[in-house]
């Protein structure tokens, strides 16, 4: 059963309770309301009569009758019974066979139903009113109307009345219906959407347009599916430069272990075949401990041991890490640190990581000059790393932090990804750009916390 039909389904069910109780109790009070509201008519009728009668000189058998009739017209049928002293009739429009019938009743003081509204005479029900004429309460004034009327024109208006809730909620199950369908026509979409994603078909999968919260859900199906397409494509491409590079140390390898092993290679060859096997080796468990760290760091939650340290404190330690690196390519190391508050929460051993490859790849690149400037402002704190090499290829720019990417005079491809990585799980960020004038700008942003004060800075 689709979800269109149950939503429809059980709307109708609930608008026919609704209905079904509606009906009941408008069937319930809507006699006692039209007793009422009839009652209330005699009596004011009738003593609007009797107050005429008392001020005028009127005599009842003529001209008085005429004009109660005629205030009595109605599209109901009233009695009238107009007694005098000693219960004489004086006027009455009951027929003689059942005159004697309201005398009874009246001698009993009627037998009452329910209520003090309606009296029993014969096998009919009337609602009564009994008003004293001419201040004298020996003289009644009678009026009297059957329910039986009453109960016609409440079977009548009942009838209207579930006839026009019978055309509203026929209206509004159709009306419900293509609300509804309107509704879960995009949930439709949406399916069939998400089995290309289950089938992994995530470039075919489009923007479903909706509304609400059925909006909210297609927005994050397409995006996620553009990030899946994307990690797939990095996965598949990661996957081709893994095995280019590690090909290539391989291939090193076993050809000069085979040329070693059938003499190909002897004396001072063979000896140079040992010295490449150890590089390439040494090489290859460099390549596969940087992928084993990557995915470590994108994997594990509790890699990380963090404490409070002062970023000042760790890039001059990595500066002093790097002194080999530095002397051989002849560059400056300028630093610049903040006057304010420089403390982190990072994991030392990850975060100093990350600042050697990213100092060491800017000296790699830089001709004269390294500017590492560290800013900081009431939440966050930043270390620019500025070389004044050639910069970052703008087609590279994009993917600079993508496993495997390398650049001019790269090595692996995996230090600016792992440093990325480090640097995220550490709650900051890293961005890359070119310079205004020349060299590249590493840009790492760190959150500030407000450091415990039970806690130590780490200081060397």
């Amino acid at each position: 059963m689709s979800i269109q039909f149950r939503i429809t389904l059980m709307f109708a069910l609930l608008l026919c309770l609704v209905m079904g109780v509606s009906a009941f109790l408008i069937n319930s009070f809507l006699l006692d309301n039209l007793i009422e509201q009839q009652k209330n008519e005699l009596n004011l009728k009738g003593r609007f009569w009797i107050e005429k009668m008392n001020e005028s000189n009127v005599k009842i058998e003529t001209e008085g009758v005429a004009e109660l009739e005629k205030l009595l017209v109605s599209n109901r049928k009233i009695e009238v019974l107009l007694l005098g002293k000693k219960k004489k009739v004086l006027y009455t429009s009951l027929p003689s066979s059942n005159l004697n019938g309201w005398m009874d009743a009246l001698e009993r003081k009627a037998e009452k139903r329910q209520n003090r509204n309606i009296w029993i005479v014969g096998s009919d029900d009337y609602v009564v009113v009994n008003l004293p004429f001419k201040n004298d309460e020996k003289q009644r004034l009678i009026l009297a109307s059957p329910v039986r009327g009453l109960k016609d024109t409440r079977m009548e208006m009942t009838n209207n009345i579930l006839l026009i809730v019978l055309i509203g909620a026929v209206s509004t199950i159709l009306l419900s219906f293509f609300i509804t369908r309107s509704m879960v026509q995009p949930l439709h979409k949406l399916t069939r959407e998400i089995k290309k994603v289950q089938a992994r078909r995530f470039s075919e999968v489009q923007l479903i347009p909706a509304r609400g919260e059925i909006a909210e859900v297609s927005n994050s199906v397409y995006s996620m599916a553009q990030e899946l397409d994307r990690f797939h494509e990095i996965q598949r491409q990661f996957l081709q430069n893994a095995s280019h590079e590690l090909k290539t140390p391989l291939m090193s390898i076993q050809g000069y272990a085979e040329g070693i092993r059938d003499g190909v290679f002897v004396d001072a060859a063979a000896e140079k075949g040992f010295d490449v096997i150890v590089e390439e080796t040494n090489r290859l468990k460099h390549i596969v401990t940087e992928i084993i760290l990557l995915a470590k760091l994108e994997g594990e939650e509790n890699l990380f041991d963090p404490s409070w340290h002062s970023a000042t404190d760790l890039v001059t330690r990595t500066i002093e890490r790097l002194h080999p690196l530095q002397l051989q390519h002849n560059v400056t190391i300028s630093v610049r640190p903040t006057k304010t508050n420089d403390v982190v929460y990072v994991d030392e051993g990850k975060f100093l990581q990350a600042l050697l490859n990213i100092i060491g790849n800017a000296l790699r690149h830089a001709k004269d000059q390294i500017t590492i400037e560290i800013k900081s402002s009431k939440r966050q704190l930043q270390i620019e790393v500025q070389d004044d090499g050639e910069g970052i290829a703008e087609e590279l720019l994009p993917h600079l932090f993508h496993r495997f990417v390398k650049g001019k005079n790269g090595d692996v491809g995996l230090g600016l990804a792992i440093s990325r990585a480090i640097i995220e799980r550490s709650h900051g960020c890293l961005q890359a750009e070119n310079g205004p004038l020349h060299g590249a700008i590493f840009r790492i942003t760190l959150p500030l916390y407000r450091q415990p004060e039970n806690s130590r800075t780490r200081v060397i």
